[in-house]
């Protein structure tokens, strides 16, 4: 009778009063018993009627002041599964049930009481709790794009015990994931890649045609058309394809790749709807996910982060909040897939530009020689609002360069010519050409001829804190490509890019220690604390006469470095020196 005792706090007797039906009604969510109904049992447990909040309403306002008691209010034939029925199969019998009860006009029940052989309760679940346990026993994901997003998203859901399938169309991808090798960065991956291929994760170039649930993870870049920068979808709508073809009835959809407003209800559904057969909403749910996670910290933040969820209808939303909640704490409904859709251009739209506003200000203030970063920390030291952004040598990655112009699709078809979010894009572009021109100048200041300066560039990632590999739209990229043909040599360094990432870019990789022996300029283009430890006395000293030392993220307190040696030492927005005069 273990199960007996677990749901007595809800239990009363034929004869019991009002005081006791109302106890009973209180429930124990923290033992995952839902409040709002009472069971009626008889002297062997048995289950002979409930009680819910409009039974108990109704029974005080027919008997008035005499005496409510438990068998004169209850729904003496209620609704029951007999305990063991799969959360499919009770959804399934449902409709009948309540078809033979008269009760036609009720879509569902707002609880589901589960028996067993000698008809004593022994499990209560709220309806959308069951509808949520029942897309959950689907235990096979599949997940299409084992880049970044996907990867991290199907190792977290491998973890707590899913079946994923991670989907590349890359056949080297799907070789070395198989062979326990991330080709993202990310701190533990590679364990954890190792962990799942023996568990829960299997990796292919084709998409399973027994899946429960399709998350489309692939990419969406941004490409120039007619020298605007447009979102190319032509990866994401081939990927739609693939997975209408093997969609079947009751799958789950859920888009988790960045897209302009509306695509997943103007072009996702209909090729979703084409290539099935099936009718969305109502055959197979669809609803829109964005990831939101940091480079250097996904893993930890796919179990932190608040997930947000918008669908083709609140079924949808469930269905995906029943996946999702196994996950993170915290689950965000929003209205709409436009919502849903929104509110991921919206972080990063508006990060990127707060970050503009730093940024040009940096480029303004140059003429006076000022430094920026200085200004902007006072600006914040013990000013409780509006904290202002420190700014950097350009705002790069892949999300932030790419969803403002995204976000902008909104206001073309609006033929509007011009929004904040475009225009501060642009500004952080603006701060590549900034920097080359600023560092040029200075060459020019120390007497050195650009074409014999040998450059060493540290910090090739698109950022530093917290540290990744990733090289995508990297703003340290985009700078050496402007001193490609200004100087005599480029030389990298990176504590997390590998080498082989470097020499694919056409670049020579150099190792820290000796990096800056025989160098005119250094340029620290991320903020990787690695550069923190640098022994920087050794690397002024081991530079050539009149060094120039370019900090991009202030990392070094400009004294100590003048006082090595005769040098210069320059920030985004001003120029320090301790040459001889």
């Amino acid at each position: 009778m273990k199960k007996t005792n677990f749901l007595k706090g809800i239990y009363v007797k034929p004869n019991d009063s009002l005081h006791a039906i109302l106890k009973s009604q209180i429930g124990d969510l923290s033992n995952g018993i839902p409040a709002g109904i009472a069971l009626v049992i008889d002297n062997e447990n048995k289950l002979i009627g409930t009680i819910t909040d409009g039974d108990l309403r109704r029974g005080i306002i027919k008997y008035k002041d005499k005496k409510v008691i438990a068998k004169n209010i209850m729904n003496s034939n209620p609704v029951t599964f007999k305990d063991g029925k799969s959360f499919s199969e009770v959804i399934t019998e449902l409709p009948r049930k309540l078809s033979s009860r008269a009760r036609k006009e009720k879509t569902f029940l707002g609880k589901i009481i589960f028996v067993d052989h000698k008809h004593t309760p022994v499990k209560v679940l709220d309806y959308h709790q069951l509808w949520e346990q029942s897309v959950a026993t689907h235990r096979h994901i599949a997940i299409i794009g084992m880049g970044y997003v996907g990867l991290t998203l199907g190792l977290k859901l491998s973890e707590i015990g899913f079946q994923v399938t991670g989907v590349d169309k890359s056949k080297k991808i799907v070789m070395d994931l198989n062979k326990g090798v991330s080709h993202v960065y990310e701190p533990g991956i590679d364990n954890l890649l190792k962990e799942q291929l023996s568990n829960n994760l299997r990796v292919t170039t084709k998409i399973p045609k027994n899946a429960d649930v399709y998350i489309i993870a692939v990419g969406t870049p941004v490409k120039k058309y007619n020298n605007e920068n447009k979102p190319d979808l032509k990866i994401l709508i081939n990927s739609t394809k693939d997975v209408g073809q093997n969609l079947t009835s009751g799958n789950l959809v859920i888009l988790r790749s960045t897209i302009p407003i509306s695509t997943t209800r103007n072009s996702i559904l209909p090729n979703l709807e084409k290539l099935s057969g099936l009718t969305g909403g109502s055959d197979f749910h669809l609803s829109f996910a964005p990831e939101r996670t940091i480079e250097g910290k996904a893993l930890e933040e796919l179990r932190t982060l608040p997930q947000i969820i918008g669908g083709l209808n609140s079924d949808s939303v469930e269905a995906t909040v029943a996946v999702f909640r196994e996950l993170t704490p915290i689950i965000i409904r929003v209205d709409s897939l436009e919502a849903a859709e929104l509110i991921k251009l919206i972080n990063n739209s508006f990060r990127d530009y707060t970050f503009a506003f730093s940024n040009q200000l940096a480029m303004e203030i140059k003429k006076f020689n000022i430094d920026i970063v200085d200004c902007i920390n006072a600006a914040n030291s013990g000013y409780p609002r509006d904290k202002i952004p420190l700014p950097s040598p350009g705002v790069g990655g892949p999300c932030l360069t790419k969803d403002p112009y995204i976000l902008d699709t909104v206001s073309e078809e609006s033929k509007k010519e011009s929004t904040l979010w475009k225009h501060g894009r642009k500004v952080n572009e603006k701060m590549h050409n900034h920097v080359y021109l600023s560092i040029m100048e200075q060459i020019k200041k120390v007497d050195k001829d650009s074409i014999d300066c040998n450059i060493l560039v540290c910090g090739l990632a698109f950022k530093g804190e917290p540290e990744t590999a990733d090289i995508r739209n990297s703003s340290s990229i985009e700078i050496i490509e402007f001193f490609r043909n200004s100087v005599n040599s480029i030389q990298c360094h990176d504590p997390i890019v590998s080498i082989n990432q470097i020499n694919e870019l056409g670049l020579k990789s150099v190792e820290a220690i000796d990096a800056f022996k025989n160098m005119d300029v250094a340029l620290f283009l991320n903020n990787n604390k690695f550069y923190n430890n640098l022994n920087y006395f050794e690397m002024v000293r081991d530079m050539n006469e009149n060094p120039i030392i370019f900090d991009g993220w202030h990392i070094f307190e400009s004294k100590e470095i003048l006082n090595i040696r005769p040098c210069v030492y320059m920030g985004l927005s001003s120029v320090k020196d301790s040459l001889i005069k």
